[in-house]
């Protein structure tokens, strides 16, 4: 993943006026290394149609578009088109229009993004030219933003933010007053719907009404200016951009209002956006433009003028495309370049008061997965050159850590730095007081049951000045609390993290006095540790409005990654066979003794991209021949190969497609020559 974190050479509003950041290029995509640093991608997310939204479409491998001319360097700059010379066949199931779906290799989470166009596509009846950003994970609770998009003859461009549910990522709402583009549908809750003014799968729209480059043969130019607090898309026709737009270390500040915003308090732009990937795309007809309404009942430009039927006079979009390539000649995309820059970030270290001891929170510049944060005794004058007395990664360009005290260390003074893997300073902490790990505050025991019922593990002494990290494992509802300890006033406090060891997400504080049950939040279900200390909720920093917790995760961490059932007949009828589970970070083999056509998939999940791997086997227990892979989705009928008379058993769990060894063409499987039924 590129290093985007605070990228975003963003103009953050504060007491009226856009706040001066510094930023430097990281990564640029021109015409010496695009078409090295994008994938072609031959369908959608759904590998077994076309496309995600039916488009009359065939994607093209890069070898293929080269050939073809459709992916190309025209006078130095890069061309992304489609075949506008073959009259085919009209057929509704394909194969359509050859064309281009490209998506960057890297991702990036935050930053400022500058695409320079030379060409934008002419607006044409049957076309749906799309410059996007996609998230990394599950859509559309990974986040998309709509950068240039529209349909058939738009006058102008929309763009379009999709997000998930309000339940699982909060409010996420457009301010008319903070853009310049005009909004059309403010709820960018992709489930939402009014049935008046907004529609399912619409997300938050916004028209470009001032400063438009929609169609522009000339270009024009656009910024995605990404931050934990908001998402700002600026356009610009050429020639009206500010004067420092190629600039190595463009300064926001002077852009003015923003076409599009997306900022705090109306969205948690963190939460609701994963890493994101850029797409090209240049579908034809699809839902919804290609549907009978769009084509013959509602106006071409979707304001009041006439409808694609009466201007092209074929009957149906699919019609139209097939038989009329030269109207697409001009249905293309001129890149001069995307430049992604980095925010320069001052070196920081801090040690949190608030959070359990040792907790750093830590930003830079310089980010390396080899990037460390370390404590030594004051009085080490060979610091940070000789042994640590604890230590943990910090791998981000900001984030927090929190180090567990070794059973070495005593109560005094110690330092802490931040430090490069060549142990160049980064941050420094220059003294703090611990007070050692000598006598309990409290003693807990962890039970499975909420009510503090059933088996315990061993009772776990909570040292005073201190705290620990207790790994539940998904195994705890409940704690008993011992009556005896020194915390001052009998306060206990819980840190719930999404990982063990107290790693990952954190989400937030409980409280319990000493003598007391205390039941678990979520039942044990959404973390997998907790940090134990001593603690007042008035002194902790979410009452002072200092931080943060990370929102309750949409699917609990110990959660299963998907569920699914066999059945007998291909199409998910027939009896239940096996009625599986399969739990994060794992994979199940399941005996389809021949009597398994298919897998009803359930919607719920965890799986990255909602994608999971069906791998074939010959014998039972996953065992003999390996046949290869399939893939298939959450919330879908996944028909099995042969019929499921070609194999005996299945191995099931979280996979991509793109990831696996047939793809890359490190691994082969052969098929039967009979069926092993």
């Amino acid at each position: 993943m590129l290093s985007l974190v605070s990228c975003v050479a963003a103009a953050l509003a504060v007491a009226g006026r856009a706040e001066s950041r510094s930023y430097a290029l990281s990564k640029t995509y021109d015409a010496s290394n695009f078409f090295d640093e994008f994938d072609f991608q031959t369908t959608g997310t759904h590998t077994d149609q076309p496309d995600d939204n039916w488009s009359w479409v065939t994607y093209q491998t890069k070898t293929d578009a080269i050939n073809k001319g459709l992916a190309a360097v025209k006078n130095g700059q890069v061309y992304l088109g489609v075949d506008y010379t073959n009259t085919l066949p009209a057929q509704v199931s394909g194969p359509g229009r050859p064309t281009l779906r490209l998506s960057s290799k890297n991702s990036f989470k935050h930053g400022l993004v500058i695409t320079t166009f030379s060409h934008l596509p002419q607006p044409v009846c049957g076309g749906w030219p799309g410059f996007w950003t996609v998230g990394t994970g599950q859509w559309p609770t990974a986040g998309e933003v709509d950068l240039y998009e529209g349909w058939h003859l738009a006058p102008n461009n929309k763009v379009a933010l999709h997000v998930g549910p309000s339940s699982a990522i909060g409010q996420c709402t457009l301010d008319q007053s903070s853009q310049n583009a005009q909004v059309l549908t403010g709820n960018c809750d992709n489930t939402f719907e009014d049935g008046v003014h907004q529609w399912a799968n619409q997300g938050c729209q916004s028209e470009e009404t001032q400063n438009g480059i929609w169609g522009s043969p000339q270009g024009g130019i656009q910024a995605l200016e990404w931050t934990s607090d908001f998402i700002k898309i600026y356009t610009w026709p050429i020639g009206s951009a500010p004067s420092n737009i190629a600039s190595a270390q463009p300064d926001t500040s002077s852009w003015g209002t923003p076409s599009v915003q997306l900022e705090k308090p109306n969205c948690d732009t963190e939460t609701a956006f994963s890493d994101q990937k850029l797409l090209f795309t240049l579908p034809f007809c699809g839902n919804p433009p290609g549907n009978d309404q769009f084509w013959s009942a509602l106006p071409a430009d979707g304001k009041s003028g006439a409808t694609c039927k009466s201007i092209t006079g074929e009957a149906t979009c699919v019609d139209y495309v097939a038989k009329n390539p030269q109207a697409f000649k001009n249905f293309y995309f001129g890149i001069k370049d995307i430049r992604i820059f980095n925010e320069v970030i001052q070196n920081q270290l801090s040690l949190d008061g608030s959070s359990p001891s040792f907790t750093f929170n830590y930003a830079t510049s310089q980010a390396s997965g080899d990037n460390w944060i370390g404590i030594w005794p004051a009085g080490d004058a060979k610091a940070p050159q000789s042994g640590s007395s604890a230590w943990a990664y910090a791998s981000k360009s900001s984030g927090s850590v929190l180090i567990t005290p070794s059973s070495s260390m005593t109560a005094g003074s110690y330092k802490a730095y931040l430090l490069a893997g060549d142990r160049t300073i980064l941050g420094t902490v220059s003294s703090f007081t611990y007070a050692g790990g000598s006598s309990a505050a409290f003693t807990v025991k962890p039970h499975y049951s909420t009510g503090c019922a059933g088996s315990a593990n061993n009772a776990v002494d909570v040292q005073s000045g201190g705290g620990m990290c207790l790994n539940t494992n998904c195994g705890v509802g409940s704690l008993d609390i011992a009556a005896a300890g020194s915390c001052p006033s009998g306060q206990v406090r819980l840190s719930y993290w999404q990982g063990q060891d107290c790693a990952g997400d954190w989400y937030g504080y409980g409280y319990a006095s000493r003598g007391t049950c205390r039941g678990l939040w979520s039942d044990g279900w959404n973390f997998q540790s907790l940090w134990l200390s001593c603690a007042d909720p008035k002194d902790d920093c979410v009452a002072k409005g200092t931080c943060a917790a990370a929102p309750e995760p949409s699917v609990g961490v110990c959660r299963a990654s998907f569920a699914l059932k066999t059945r007998y007949n291909s199409n998910c009828g027939g009896a239940v066979h096996n009625d599986v589970t399969v739990a994060q970070g794992g994979g199940t083999c399941i005996d389809t003794d021949c009597a398994v056509g298919s897998l009803e998939v359930a919607g719920t999940g965890s799986c990255p991209d909602g994608q999971l791997r069906i791998s074939y086997w010959e014998k039972g227990g996953c065992s003999g021949k390996w046949f290869g892979y399939g893939y298939g989705s959450r919330n879908q009928c996944r028909s099995l190969w042969s019929g499921g008379w070609g194999f005996k058993s299945l191995y099931v769990t979280c996979g991509k497609q793109s990831d696996d060894c047939v793809s890359r063409g490190t691994c082969t499987a052969d098929q039967p020559g009979n069926s092993v039924c």
